[in-house]
């Protein structure tokens, strides 16, 4: 059984970050409008060795997804398939499959670090406010007196997936504060 805090954070997370056009469910268009976004916002040119790995990352998750979640095999992933993917254990490969993902689009420069600038790029592309992520990431580095590594950022992503603690630092990392 998922939490109520859990299902809020869940359904934010699948709402801004993959159901792109807005349908209701999460499909291999909803991935490809993330690219053109992407590939927008970072000035990668289509076809260039960026945009071709943006690309395949995306569509290895998609397809990871689909695997997955899509239970009945519609090639749509629902709202409910989506909470049922995060509510155990399992599909660990296809969480950290886009943890890390997630990371390194955030990590533009490669320095091993997301600062400030990176994370709202990133956050921003999918229509969060930019005043809201800057203070996301102010709460995930700790007023920027904590630098967001991978190791962090796997503390935090566990912190927002699975506390059901509505003031978890952790609840940030996707750019919304409160939930």
């Amino acid at each position: 059984m998922v939490s109520e805090v859990r299902k809020a954070k869940l359904n934010y997370v699948f709402d801004t970050y993959f159901d792109i056009n807005q349908d209701g469910s999460i499909e291999q268009n909803d991935f490809e409008l993330a690219i053109e976004n992407i590939a927008k916002c970072r000035g990668y040119t289509k076809g260039g060795p960026r945009y071709k790995d943006t690309s395949d990352s995306f569509l290895k998750i998609w397809d990871n997804l689909r695997s997955k979640a899509d239970t009945n095999k519609d090639n749509k992933v629902s709202r409910e398939e989506w909470i049922a993917l995060w509510s155990g254990a399992e599909n660990e490969e296809w969480k950290k499959l886009y943890r890390d993902f997630m990371f390194r689009l955030q990590d533009a420069n490669a320095d091993g670090t997301i600062d400030s600038e990176e994370f709202v790029i990133v956050t921003s592309t999918f229509g969060v406010p930019a005043a809201e992520a800057k203070k996301s990431f102010l709460t995930i580095s700790k007023n920027q007196t904590q630098d967001i590594t991978p190791a962090v950022y796997e503390q935090l992503w566990r912190e927002f997936f699975s506390s059901d603690d509505a003031n978890a630092l952790g609840n940030s990392i996707f750019g919304k504060n409160t939930f």
